[in-house]
């Protein structure tokens, strides 16, 4: 018997198939709106990161700049420092000699910031080596235990039938219990008073991707020296909630803007915000909005 006829005959199996073919049709209608901005080969919103969650909930019109209008925007002195920080520390956990490895982690730095103007970059210069030597200091102390398992692993994870892919930093397994876990290294100037609630909606994405527990080093640089300190998430099912609440509120909005006068028309930039303290994000804000 054919599948129609069974499914004739057995109306519980037609109603299933039915249901089945309008999630499949839903779920092609909010996909839509997450590409129709795309340009011809350039895939502009989708997959979603955890930095576009958190661009579209706290700095929407800027997220709207580079998604929808397309606008890229260069790095910044603080960004290159924790990738460089966390690629120098990479070599010397994979055998690399330290002086070599600091040697290596300045050059990266001082190429990647060829590409753009920033006035720390002299300053996040200096402190490269006493994030590193912190660093290695703590990995020294508890990596003995510990089996590095790989760096910058890609995660997938789907929510609300919307893709998102991260990367983790760097994977170990503890050697007593066989368990793997994650360590997400963070670069920063402030002692953390705790996870932040966008550090918290990073660690839950991995959590889900990777099915392993996550924690976080904060390597801090202060002009009194550096500090460490590890914070770790006890519950992932909270911070999880916002990001699926960002992704509905992002389908929502997109759903109700279909051209680029309707983006325009829906945001009203503030220019005193923060956010503008670069001269292309400024220069891509007069472009679209006129101020």
């Amino acid at each position: 018997m054919s599948r129609k006829g069974l499914i004739d005959r057995f109306p519980d199996m037609r109603e299933h198939a039915d249901k089945v073919l309008e999630k499949k049709r839903k779920e092609s209608e909010i996909l839509y709106h997450f590409q129709k901005f795309d340009a011809p080969e350039v895939k502009r919103i989708l997959p979603l990161s955890f930095s576009q969650l958190t661009d579209f909930a706290f700095r929407r019109e800027k997220w709207a700049l580079r998604r929808i209008f397309g606008y890229n925007f260069p790095s910044n002195a603080s960004s290159e420092r924790g990738k460089a920080v966390e690629s120098g520390l990479n070599m010397w956990l994979n055998g690399i000699d330290y002086e070599e490895a600091i040697t290596k982690m300045v050059s990266e730095y001082d190429a990647n910031c060829k590409l753009f103007d920033d006035p720390k970059i002299e300053d996040e210069r200096k402190n490269l080596d006493p994030l590193f030597e912190e660093g290695v200091k703590r990995f020294k102390e508890f990596g003995f235990k510990w089996n590095l398992l790989g760096f910058q692993k890609k995660v997938e994870i789907d929510i609300q039938g919307i893709p998102l892919v991260g990367y983790t930093d760097f994977h170990f397994e503890d050697k007593a219990t066989k368990e793997d876990f994650y360590i997400d290294l963070k670069t920063t100037a402030r002692k953390p008073n705790g996870i932040s609630m966008s550090h918290a909606m990073q660690q839950s994405i991995y959590q889900k991707g990777t099915n392993a527990n996550q924690k976080l080093w904060y390597l801090v640089c202060k002009k009194s020296g550096t500090e460490f300190h590890e914070l770790s998430l006890t519950n992932y099912s909270h911070p999880m909630k916002v990001c699926e609440q960002i992704i509905c509120a992002m389908t929502n909005y997109l759903k109700s803007v279909d051209t680029l006068d309707d983006v325009k028309n829906t945001l009203v930039p503030n220019p005193d915000d923060w956010i503008w303290n670069d001269k292309a994000s400024t220069e891509a804000r007069k472009e679209v909005w006129g101020y």
